[in-house]
Formats: C-alpha cells, structure tokens, sequence
C-alpha cells in the first residue's frame, strides 16, 4: 500500500516544519538496559531454528482455489462461487476451520466501520452508503451443506469430523455475492471514467486464514488499516463480464484467442519480444467494440498467496517483455484510461513495471509470476501477486514512486509472506527501504535525490510514535505512515550503511529472502537470520528501534591537544546521550584541508558512557564531526560538532 508521501526525506521535512520534536528531552544512556541478555522470547524450534532458518519441521497449510465469478457492471454487483481445497499439514488435527470475508468491512455494522473518526479515515467506505457486505447463498464441506457461522469479517466452519493431521484434506464450496464500493479502503473499487468504469476487484472471495506454529488460528478482524495474513497455494478463476470489457489479472490468462482478436494476439506477441513499449489496444480503439452479452477470461496463477483482477470497457493496453537473471521472462502490463494517457503519465508505466520488476530480480530474489501488470484506479497505491492498482491521476515522479512501491510488495508480502496485520513494518519498511535503492538505479537516477537521513532524528524518534513493534490496527492512523514504512524502512538502511556495511547486509537480507520464500516469517525469524549471516550481535538495535522509542543522541564532548600542543595529536571525547547506543564515524577536519576518519565500534557503549580516544597528528584541527555522511537519525544534530578550545 502506499502513503501519500513519496519518500522519507519528504516525510521528514513535513515533519522538522511542525517543530515540537526538537523540544523533547533525550532521557540517560543506560548501557546495561541497552545490552542485557535473553532478548528472545523463546530457544530455537523444530520448526523455526534459532539460526533464523525454517526447522527441520517447519510446515504450513495450504489453500488451493478454484474460482467463478460475474460482474454486473450496472448494479456493481459481484456474484461468485469459491472452491477451496485446504490442505491440513500441521501435526494438529482440525475440528472448525477459519475464512476471512473482507467484504464485510463494509457492512454498516462492522467494527470497522465503528472505528472510523468522525474527521474520517483512508480506511471503510469513505461514508458511501452502501449495503456493503458478502450475502452467503451456500456453505458446503465436500458436497454437503455444513454449519458456520459469521463474526464481523470472519467466518467458522465446524467440521462435521475433525480434518486429519499431516495431509488431510477439506473441500469447500461456498457461493456468494457482494455490491462493490467505489472506494474500498483504498484498496479496491470502482472507478469512474469517460469511456466506462473501472473495477479494480480485491478481497473478493472468502480467503481461509492462516493456521501456523506460532499462533495456530490467526483470526483477527478486518478493520481497514492492517493487511493480510494469507496462505500459499494454486488459484484459477473464470471472470465473466461485459463482452465489451477488458480483463487483467494475477497470472497468466489461459484462453487469449477467445478473447482477443488476431491483430490484438499479434501485438501481445510483439511485446512479449520487445523491451520498448508495444501498444495492444490504443485510445482511438476504445469504444469500436460494441459487442453484446458477456466474455468469460480464464486466468491461473501458481504458488500465490491472493488473486486480483480488474476490468473496464476503457483501457488502454501495452506491454513489454521483463528479462530475468535466469534466462527467463515476463511480461509487463498497464491497463489505464484516455484520461491517463501520455508519456508524462501512464504512457511510461510500463516502462517503470519493467525496470522495478528487473532491478529487484538482479538485486534480491528472482521475480516468479507470468506478468506484472500495473491498473490505473481509484486507489493510491494497492498491491497483489502479479498485480497493483495506482491511481488514474499519478504522473511522471509520483507514478514512478508507486509503480515501484506496490511492485516492490511482489518481494514482501506476496514471496516473502509474513503476518501483515500484526507486523506491518516487515512488508511496509522493508518495502520502503529497497524502493530508495531501485530509485537510486532507475534511469541514472533520473527521479532520486539523496537524503539526509541524520536530520530525519527528532520525527523518526518522536515522542507522539508509538514503538514500530504495536500493530497497525493498534497505533493511531496518522502515525502508520511513520512506524510501518519510514521508521522501519530508515532502521534498514541505518542497518546497511552504518551499522553492517552493504555487503555484509545484502547477504544477509537475500538470504532472509531466500530461506523464508513462499513461506510464513516472524519478526524473530528476520531478527536471527540478520545476525547469524552477518556474524554480529544486534540485539541492542532491535531492542532500540524496533521494540522501543529510544532516542540516538551522540555528541562530541570536547576536542583538546595534547599537552596544548597540536603536534603532539589530539585528545577527542564523545559521549552517548540517548537511550540507543550505535557505532560511531568521527571525522576530523584539518585547517589544512586534509581530514581523518576514525570508526568507533558499538561495543565501547557495553559499559561506558562517554569515550575518549586520541588522533595521532601534527595539523591544527578545523572541526571533529559526528556522522559525516549523515546516515544516522540524530535527534539534535547541534551537538554532533565541535572545534578545539
């Protein structure tokens, strides 16, 4: 999902213009709370070793979906059939199963609903009047009908004999309908455009929850602000629409020539050759289909945690072939009106789908789905496997910042697949984080602009934020933006460039990436991969910035020379104020021009306070300065530079 704000320097100086932050007060270094032992909750598992790596028993369920669904584009009216093959891997035998029903978010009941202020929300249905909601026509367990029951946004089925253990099976039909919102927490609806609306469909069929070792059901509601927690699996899905319309979708679609004419099939060839933009249905196309009655698109997808589409009778169509590391390739896709068309706007969206989806491929773990496809809609920015939905008006820097932002989400949560709804900050941050980096490589950096992390201390470690660790749905909304993408997102890049070195980083994260693809992570898991690949003890950090408000405050206490004589060296103390220790850079600028740096790691802060060191020269001393290349958040820069007294 995106957040209005493009990027962290951006938040940052909003942020620095309010002005509170700098008046809060830094609380003493406490080395020993700092570094004390027994950060982890619990020892290694069987299924999650204490190296970060899934144990040798590690298991999950898996949810495999065979789905039919119709569009009434006049009543906005979906009406489906789901049909679900849950498969029970845990050693535990099942006696009720769990499905999410999204939908119901936008029941006039939900506590959703019932959560929203009254100055209003991004999340629920924008104050539409709507009978929101899924209607449940049928519920059947392997043929029969079968008791459940409905609870806000979540439904229980009771088994009529507990599912086996290690394999067993259930299969479940359920039929269903909904009215679509137009705006659905900003994460689906309909869009309304000259030449027809556009319906971007998610959390459109009920979605089993995840069972796991860590907190077997994970049932908690749907209340707009915090994501998904979904399982892996198979999903193929027929959509039946106006037979004017164009559908795209999650994965590969199946039946081309039933639904595309022989010019338009031979464009789609051309793309999938072609590293420049191919046009498939052009602005003076629209509208010359007049065809009646409806069009069915068959569609699958392998491996995916979710499954997305959208349709409308007014899309341009382009596309252009992905190359990947392996050899193989993709196809990257935009869907979008007359209204955003251009090379200023959508007319390059393809052209961003293709660099992101190749630069996080090279960068951290290859790319798996068929297609990217980018959708223009109502949203702001909303991701799913193989498809995002951002919105029709973006253009030039803002469509290029969340074209990479909702593609960047392919890595975390749809490959990597962690609990977003209780940790929002490793799909959102970790996000945020690698989108600075492929910014930085897009077009030689044709949209990047280098920030300045270190003055970034007084929002970043605020005292109006709650720790990143509290959930989404648990924290005030105007501060996710801050604790799910900046904050975490910054500790990342704090993490690389300050703490571990890129090298030593990256391979610690593509190894997170690799060894928890397709699979379910927690913060503990990432935490223990990160320290045991890089060799160093990080306890202190995640403690500090993860699971507390800690405030980094570092300062030069005092420059002298040695006996008063600048040729004899000089004598440099530096002393860590707030409550988070970190490594430290000190350069010393000469009155020559000439300048040394000293690196001063984290363990001095074990069991000091304040440290004093000597440089060993013969030159007048200009400046000492904390942190030259201002990769650290500081929350008073004032002190971070001295000169010799």
């Amino acid at each position: 999902m995106n957040f209005k704000l493009p990027t962290l320097v951006s938040a940052v100086a909003v942020l620095m213009l309010s002005g509170p932050a700098y008046a809060q007060e830094t609380p003493k270094y406490d080395y020993v709370e700092a570094f004390k032992p027994f950060f982890y909750p619990q020892m290694g598992s069987e299924t999650r070793s204490a190296s970060g790596q899934p144990g040798h028993a590690y298991w999950q369920n898996s949810a495999d979906y065979h789905l039919n669904v119709s569009l009434n584009e006049n009543k906005k009216e979906i009406t489906g059939a789901a049909e679900i093959t849950y498969t029970n891997n845990s050693p535990d035998a099942l006696s009720f199963l769990w499905l999410q029903l999204d939908q119901n978010l936008f029941a006039k009941d939900s506590r959703g609903n019932a959560v929203v202020p009254l100055d209003g929300s991004r999340n629920g249905a924008h104050g539409e009047e709507l009978e929101g909601g899924y209607t449940i026509k049928s519920v059947k367990l392997d043929g029969k009908a079968v008791k459940y029951t409905i609870t806000d946004t979540r439904m229980q089925i009771d088994l009529p004999k507990e599912l086996k253990s290690k394999g067993g099976v259930a299969k479940i039909t359920i039929e269903y309908s909904f009215i679509s919102p137009e705006y659905g927490s900003d994460r689906m609806g309909v869009q309304e455009t000259k030449n027809g609306k556009i319906f971007t469909m998610a959390q459109w069929y009920p979605r089993m929850c995840v069972y796991d070792d860590v907190m077997g059901w994970n049932t908690l509601p749907y209340l707009g602000a915090s994501e998904f927690y979904l399982e892996y699996g198979n999903i193929t899905a027929n959509i039946t629409v106006p037979a004017n319309h164009y559908v795209v979708a999650s994965g590969e679609l199946l039946n081309e020539k039933e639904v595309y004419s022989k010019e338009e099939i031979n464009r789609w060839n051309q793309a999938r050759n072609s590293d420049k933009t191919v046009i498939i249905r052009s602005e003076s196309e629209i509208g010359k289909n007049n065809t009646t009655g409806t069009k069915t698109w068959k569609f699958k997808i392998t491996q995916t945690r979710d499954f997305a589409w959208a349709s409308s009778a007014g899309f341009i169509l382009d596309a252009a072939r992905i190359n990947l590391p392996s050899g193989k390739k993709s196809l990257a896709i935009s869907a979008y009106p007359v209204e955003s068309a251009g090379d200023k706007a959508w007319g390059r969206s393809t052209e961003y789908t293709k660099a992101a989806i190749e630069h996080y491929s090279q960068k951290w773990y290859e790319y798996t789905y068929p297609a990217a496809t980018n959708v223009a809609g109502n949203e702001g920015g909303m991701e799913y496997p193989g498809i995002v939905f951002c919105h029709m008006t973006s253009k030039g820097e803002d469509l290029w910042g969340v074209t990479d932002h909702e593609f960047g989400h392919n890595w975390f949560p749809m490959i990597v697949g962690s609990n977003e709804r209780l940790f929002a900050w490793m799909d959102e941050g970790f996000n945020t984080f690698i989108n600075g980096i492929s910014t930085e490589a897009f077009n030689k950096g044709e949209y990047y602009k280098k920030g300045n992390l270190a003055r970034s201390g007084s929002y970043l470690m605020s005292d109006s934020l709650e720790p990143i660790m509290v959930g989404p749905d648990n924290m005030r909304e105007r501060n996710i933006g801050a604790l799910a993408y900046y904050k975490p997102g910054a500790g990342l890049s704090v993490l690389r460039e300050a703490i571990l070195g890129p090298e030593k980083f990256d391979k610690a994260f593509r190894t997170y990436i690799s060894r928890w693809a397709f699979k379910h992570p927690t913060p503990w898991d990432f935490f223990h991969t990160m320290e045991n690949v890089s060799g160093e003890e990080l306890n202190w950090f995640w403690r500090g910035w993860f699971f507390n408000k800690w405030k980094i405050d570092q300062a030069v206490k005092n420059v002298s020379y040695v006996n008063g004589d600048f040729k004899k060296g000089a004598q440099i103390t530096i002393e860590n104020l707030g409550q988070m220790p970190m490594p430290t850079t000190v350069q010393v600028k000469f009155k020559d021009g000439t300048a040394k740096t000293v690196k001063i790691p984290v363990e001095v802060w074990k069991r000091n306070t304040e440290w004093t060191f000597v440089i060993d020269s013969d030159k007048e001393i200009n400046e000492v300065k904390l942190d030259p290349d201002s990769v650290v958040p500081d929350v008073n820069l004032k002190n971070n530079s001295l000169t010799p007294a």
